[in-house]
């Protein structure tokens, strides 16, 4: 019995971990003709493809402002003041690329002053880079993620 326990234990502790990504799991689930799942995988490649858009603008964002980004003081960026720049540069390279969309420039102001006062005044910090100077890249991320995941669904 305890030999058989032993065995049992090696081969479990021998099998490695296999790590599915969701659109594996997806793409497999659609293959097996679950339609629900082949909705949700393409929903998840658009999805991707607008991630990927992101992260490349928010790139070239911080490329562009580099060291010239809008600051408070000589270490504290001006958040409040980026926000409004950053969601007007995200609105324009969606445009570009075929998205319908516009930005609610009544609730921009609000959501600029929450987005600051959250990193700034209650964090104390935001993204910064390896010489700790702010990370426009990251911080050009978080205020699109800001403005869609919070602002506009409070």
């Amino acid at each position: 019995m305890n030999a058989v326990l032993i065995s049992l234990l090696l081969a479990i502790a021998a099998v490695q971990p296999y790590a599915v990504s969701v659109e594996e799991f997806l793409e497999k689930e659609c293959q097996k003709g679950v339609e629900k799942d082949c909705e949700k995988l393409a929903d998840l490649k658009v999805q991707l493809v607008k991630q990927k858009r992101l992260q490349e603008r928010a790139v070239l964002y911080g490329q562009r402002i580099n060291d010239n980004g809008p600051m408070l003081d000589k270490k504290t960026p001006d958040l409040e003041g980026a926000y409004p720049g950053v969601m007007q540069d995200h609105l324009q390279s969606e445009i570009a690329a075929g998205e319908d969309l516009t930005l609610d420039e009544v609730r921009l102001p609000r959501c600029a002053s929450h987005y600051h006062n959250h990193w700034v005044n209650k964090k104390l910090w935001w993204p910064t880079d390896d010489d700790y100077k702010p990370d426009w890249a990251s911080i050009y991320v978080f205020i699109v993620d800001h403005y869609y995941g919070f602002c506009l669904k409070s």
